[in-house]
């Protein structure tokens, strides 16, 4: 009997065309993201070996807006990847990509994030973009964002990737953001510096320079600020050491001016003046 084979398409065939997120034109130039992701524990504190499967979880957020999450925890490293991909997906529409699919190497998308090519970096963020299509995200929000006087509740669920092809001979990477994630950007977004958050050298200062950056600099308690970040360290007295040194490391890059904990462990965090960046 002859068996007859089918060819494999050419890509990026072997992906279906999809819509592409409805972005600000800032997308194009810069990093956006939305305050939900900033403001809230979504993206917190992993320790290596550590990473829980959380079903359902509720996730402790700022503002009118409840987050549950099901899937592997994600942390600042995934961020940087979901947020990148985004940016790809502004630019390529931009120059008149309709497809929705968002098309990288694997070596540019990495040293786009600061990271090392090579296998570990590779296998890094291969298992990223696994934990971003993995997910289910649900955002619960009043109308009352838009419309102060309506209060039903609204609804978002999905990945935050809707899905990947990875040509090894080409050594082409294709993934499809999901496009709803609009919707989130409506709650809000903040444009980032990114240079600067890639200057950072660990998570806590990263989650740092995304919450001040998105929010009013009113200050807010160590305890809470352990619990938002989702934090790894058990003792607050250790947390407290942490977040100083985080703290120290957003006046370094200037994403800051100053900041104090007063006798109530309250965070202040001042902006910049021009005295301090003189």
């Amino acid at each position: 009997m002859e068996i007859l084979s089918k060819p494999i398409p050419e890509l990026p065939g072997m992906l279906e065309p999809y819509a592409t997120p409805q972005l600000p034109d800032v997308a194009q130039k810069n990093h956006v993201a939305p305050n939900t992701f900033l403001q809230s524990a979504m993206f917190g504190m992993v320790r290596r070996g550590h990473r829980k499967y959380l079903e359902r979880h509720k996730i402790v957020s700022f503002r009118n807006v409840s987050i549950y999450f099901t899937g592997g925890s994600l942390d600042q490293g995934d961020l940087d990847v979901i947020l990148h991909a985004m940016h790809l997906a502004a630019q390529q529409a931009a120059s008149g990509k309709t497809n929705g699919l968002v098309e990288f190497s694997v070596r540019g998308f990495l040293k786009a994030l600061n990271k090392k090519p090579g296998k570990s970096g590779q296998d890094w963020l291969f298992n990223s973009i696994r934990r971003l299509c993995a997910c289910l995200v649900e955002v619960q929000y009043g109308d009352k964002v838009r419309q102060p006087v309506l209060r039903q509740m609204s609804i978002y669920g999905g990945p935050l990737i809707y899905d990947f092809y990875h040509d090894s001979v080409k050594k082409k990477f294709f993934l499809r953001v999901n496009a709803d994630l609009g919707s989130l950007l409506d709650l809000g977004w903040t444009s980032l510096e990114w240079r600067k958050r890639l200057g950072l050298r660990n998570n806590l200062a990263k989650w740092l320079h995304g919450l001040y950056g998105s929010t009013e600099l009113y200050p807010l308690k160590t305890a809470t600020i352990c619990q938002m970040s989702r934090t790894t360290c058990k003792e607050l007295y250790k947390f407290r050491q942490q977040l100083k040194k985080a703290l120290n490391e957003l006046v370094e890059i200037e994403a800051i001016g100053s900041w104090n904990i007063d006798a109530e462990d309250k965070v202040h965090v001042f902006p910049r003046t021009q005295n301090s960046v003189a």
